[in-house]
């Protein structure tokens, strides 16, 4: 998870032959960040493994009924698989993070976050851009609608994702730079275009008249989810990764301040997603998911 026992390029590191004496690592004085970090990371991953599971089950239950695999169906399950992975290895990380020092975990702790790095906001804007096809490019989106080209899509993003891993336990400068950032490079344009064209087309089909047909409904819903995703899980680790590596130049202030802390907003967004989707198919009551 992008998480190392000693800082970019200091020479500050561990015997991990033997135990050692600092429980936070070498941010063992700068605490504030890495305790607020731990902690939500454990509470989102005690919340999101069941919802992720939850999701799992609709998806299955609604394939048993008879309900036809739609696109959505299998970028969902693609996504939820991805953080279910993420989010029940997270607990294992933080404690080696914090006393274990175990070199093997930390490297396979490296190679799961790109399930939430990579991943996750590659996935959302395969969902977001077949919605602007249904949306947009109905009659194009009906005469296409083949899942093949769907399950190659997440295929894709299966194998960029992997790579993403490997590059991130190989090449360790690379997991603390703006680099690390660079899939959001492709991602957020196209969630933001998507959604500002979809929503543009939802507009004009409101002031014409009548309600809105219901799969336009879901893909209002499906925006909504994303756009809730992109300001509270993606922009926020882009804006600090970049901006944060040109400023600080401290290492060690880098990584305890800000490169670990700063990774609580993805991992929130492997929890916000499955409870949102839970929302708007009905199976979730209660004022934790109000979009």
């Amino acid at each position: 998870m992008f998480l190392h026992v000693h800082p970019r390029s200091q020479n500050l590191t561990f015997n991990f032959s033997e135990p050692s004496g600092e429980m936070l690592g070498h941010c063992g004085d700068m605490m504030a960040g890495i305790i607020a970090w731990a902690s939500l990371s454990a509470l989102f991953s005690l919340v999101g493994c069941p919802a992720c599971v939850a999701v799992l089950w609709q998806l299955y239950r609604r394939h048993k009924a008879g309900t036809p695999v739609t696109p959505n169906d299998v970028f969902m399950l693609n996504l939820t698989i991805m953080d279910l992975v993420f989010l029940l290895f997270v607990p294992f990380g933080v404690c080696n993070f914090i006393m274990w020092h175990m070199t093997t975990v930390q490297l396979l702790s490296n190679f799961l976050y790109a399930l939430n790095l990579a991943g996750r906001p590659l996935l959302t804007a395969c969902i977001c851009l077949d919605c602007y096809l249904a949306v947009v490019h109905p009659v194009t989106y009906h005469a296409r609608k083949s899942l093949t080209p769907r399950f190659l899509m997440a295929a894709a993003v299966w194998t960029v994702t992997v790579a993403q891993g490997i590059a991130s336990t190989v090449v360790e400068e690379l997991s603390h730079s703006a680099w690390a950032m660079f899939v959001y490079v492709i991602a957020l344009p196209i969630i933001v275009i998507c959604d500002v064209s979809i929503l543009r087309t939802l507009k004009k089909s409101f002031h014409a008249g009548g309600d809105l047909h219901p799969r336009k409904k879901k893909a209002l819903q499906i925006i909504t989810n994303s756009m809730v995703m992109t300001v509270t899980s993606y922009v926020p680790p882009v804006v600090a990764y970049i901006l944060g590596d040109l400023i600080i130049s401290d290492d060690k202030v880098y990584e305890c301040f800000l490169a670990i802390p700063i990774l609580i907003n993805p991992t929130a967004g492997s929890v916000i997603m499955p409870l949102l989707y839970l929302e708007n198919l009905g199976n979730l009551k209660g004022p934790c998911c109000l979009v």
